[in-house]
């Protein structure tokens, strides 16, 4: 990543593609948090004329003048960012007044922060607090939709959410930035997996509060959604997960497909939701990151000169923030 002749204490980056109501908001929730030792990145992923830019508070305007999609935009704001720590947002994103500074306060040493991300519904329900695992790739956002728990306690947390990140420059000049052969989905997961396999914490901060307008960009079942998400969960497992996991990929796939489809059919869990269109969508997904799966382990060969992170480690990652029936069943 590029830096400059100074050197900044944090960078946010907020990643939009139209701009409009919810860029401004988020925006307007971030500047008095800032102080001159920061930066605000904003990183336009349009045509030239196609986002509303109007009225936005003094930041540093990245207009990409098209559309990479969301890995390429994110990191195009990384390459800019001349900030020891990088904090990564989406534009429909709304931070708490203190927001910043519990983040920080939490960020003691490099590895990437997870905020507790709420709902910007008006419930104070959660969105997530980072991701579960399971050993195919798949993940699931851990305590949305599940009213039993306040996850108020700090801790680790299985992967970051891209919506809302902390992360040390160290990390990335390690292991290196988003990996754009993903494109869009799953790149959260790709980058927290990396870190992790290379010595880095994942760390849950549930005192810095983040609301997230779930789903506002392309909707939470698209069929578009669904393929991507499905292809790239193929192409993190090989990429980054224990080799026992590979050995055993299509048993750990199957058996978490069958149990979406029991979910499915007791009319449970988000597969319930999903339409009938999004089922062949994910079957395409997966197939297609079967074929591209001789790309991913290229990346994982390059990427175990850095690792320090044991298979047994890596085990027990999973283990710990494994994603459970009743994550899936809600």
């Amino acid at each position: 990543m590029a830096r400059g002749a100074r050197t900044l204490r944090l960078s946010v980056i907020v990643v939009t593609h139209l701009g409009g109501d919810w860029l401004r908001r988020s925006l307007a929730s971030l500047v008095g948090q800032l102080s001159e030792l920061d930066e605000l990145i904003v990183v336009v992923s349009a045509e030239p004329g196609q986002a509303d830019l109007d009225s936005l508070p003094p930041c540093i305007l990245l207009e990409l003048g098209h559309n990479p999609h969301y890995a390429a935009a994110a990191n195009a704001g990384l390459a800019r960012a001349q900030g020891q720590w990088l904090l990564v947002l989406n534009d429909d994103t709304c931070a708490d007044p203190d927001f910043v500074a519990e983040l920080m306060a939490a960020a003691v040493a490099p590895g990437m922060y997870q905020p507790r991300i709420l709902l910007a519904d008006g419930t104070g329900r959660l969105d997530n607090a980072g991701h579960g695992l399971l050993p195919d790739g798949f993940n699931w956002a851990i305590g949305r939709e599940d009213a039993g728990q306040d996850y108020g306690e700090a801790g680790t947390v299985g992967a970051c959410s891209g919506a809302a990140f902390l992360v040390h420059r160290a990390v990335l000049d390690r292991i290196g930035v988003f990996d754009e052969d993903l494109v869009a989905y799953g790149e959260d997961v790709d980058l927290s997996l990396r870190a992790k396999r290379a010595g880095f914490a994942l760390r849950y901060v549930p005192q810095a509060r983040i609301q997230h307008a779930l789903g506002a960009s392309q909707g939470r079942f698209s069929e578009q959604k669904v393929f991507w998400v499905e292809r790239n969960r193929v192409r993190v497992a090989l990429r980054s997960m224990p080799r026992g996991a590979l050995v055993f990929w299509p048993a750990f796939a199957g058996a978490r497909v069958g149990l979406l489809m029991l979910a499915r059919a007791q009319g449970k869990g988000w597969s319930a939701k999903a339409p009938n269109s999004a089922i062949p969508a994910a079957l395409k997904g997966i197939l297609a990151g079967v074929r591209l799966s001789p790309d991913a382990l290229n990346k994982r060969r390059a990427d175990q000169a850095h690792w320090s992170t044991s298979e047994a480690t890596m085990w027990q990652h999973i283990w710990q923030h494994r994603v459970r029936w009743r994550d899936l069943s809600r």
